[in-house]
């Protein structure tokens, strides 16, 4: 196996169980909430979201974006309080959103499961994205 080098290093570790959304699933067009992952979100001291999208167009900051809020809940159909939002950059790339198990369990104590919401500000084009968790 050939050496790593800075150019393949991976930055982040993916485990696909805590994948909050797989990057090629449909582009959406409107806010919408994924499904929940069962993950101790108490029990982990500090680990973040990391969110990559390849862009959109219609960008103006703050105005017209795309955001992805990180959301925890007691089960997986309960109510989901927000826990960390970024905003995705339209020319693509990742955002990494941290997150704190101690922060968490202050906000619910509870909390057991993890997802990804996106949020339309004003009216970019279409998103595409992905969203995972990751402890490293």
């Amino acid at each position: 196996m050939p050496r790593s080098t800075i150019a393949n290093r991976r930055a982040t570790y993916f485990d696909k169980s805590l994948e909050l959304r797989n990057a090629s699933n449909l582009a959406i067009s409107s806010g919408t909430a994924e499904t929940g992952v069962l993950f101790p979100v108490t029990k982990q001291m500090e680990y973040k979201a990391v969110v990559h999208t390849p862009g959109y167009t219609g960008y103006a900051a703050g105005t017209t974006e795309w955001q992805v809020a990180i959301e925890v809940a007691s089960t997986l159909a309960g109510i989901y309080v927000q826990v960390g939002i970024a905003p995705l950059p339209n020319k693509g790339g990742d955002v990494l959103i941290p997150l704190d198990g101690a922060y968490i369990e202050d906000i619910l104590p509870t909390a057991a499961y993890i997802r990804a919401r996106s949020i339309k500000v004003g009216s970019p084009g279409n998103l595409v994205y992905g969203a995972f968790v990751s402890c490293s």
